[in-house]
């Protein structure tokens, strides 16, 4: 990655488009499906939808946030910053734009905040996202519990690096 860090900016009604096109992208099996492309589009925005009513309601008050690269969106971060943790909800990039550091910086940053209100850092990974995983040992976070189809994991300014 350049030396610009990425920046964050709240989603605005205008970014749709965008976080579709980024939904689909990391949603490989359901955008695999052999339905015609109008159909497939309706049932992407449908699951996109529930998703983000399914996090409305599990973490009210999250902060959804466009990540900006170069000042070009290049993926969503949600965070719940609450009085006894802050959980990184979901975090996603462009398929161009994985593997460069971006997460990382986010994390890290996510992070420093934890430490700085001594609080842990929690995330969920799908079992199956194993360069997701690998990130997240190596920022020093550690499996609390299998919830089935995902692992928590757990970052604590008292554990981690």
């Amino acid at each position: 990655m350049d030396t610009q860090s990425p920046r964050l900016r709240p989603v605005r009604d205008a970014d749709r488009a965008f976080l579709l096109a980024l939904y689909a992208e990391t949603r490989e099996d359901l955008a695999a499906l052999p339905l015609p492309p109008a159909a497939l589009t309706q049932m992407l925005e449908m699951q996109f939808d529930a998703q983000g009513q399914s996090y409305a309601r599990a973490f009210p008050g999250h902060d959804w946030d466009i990540i900006l690269h170069q000042d070009r969106p290049v993926g969503q971060i949600r965070v719940l910053r609450r009085t006894d943790e802050i959980r990184t909800i979901d975090l996603s990039l462009l398929i161009d734009f994985r593997g460069q550091g971006i997460g990382r910086v986010l994390l890290r940053n996510l992070q420093q905040e934890a430490r700085t209100a001594d609080l842990p850092l929690r995330l969920s990974v799908e079992h199956g996202n194993v360069r997701a995983q690998v990130l997240y040992d190596r920022l020093g976070f550690v499996p609390v519990d299998d919830l089935g189809a995902h692992l928590e994991m757990r970052w604590t300014p008292q554990t981690g690096p």
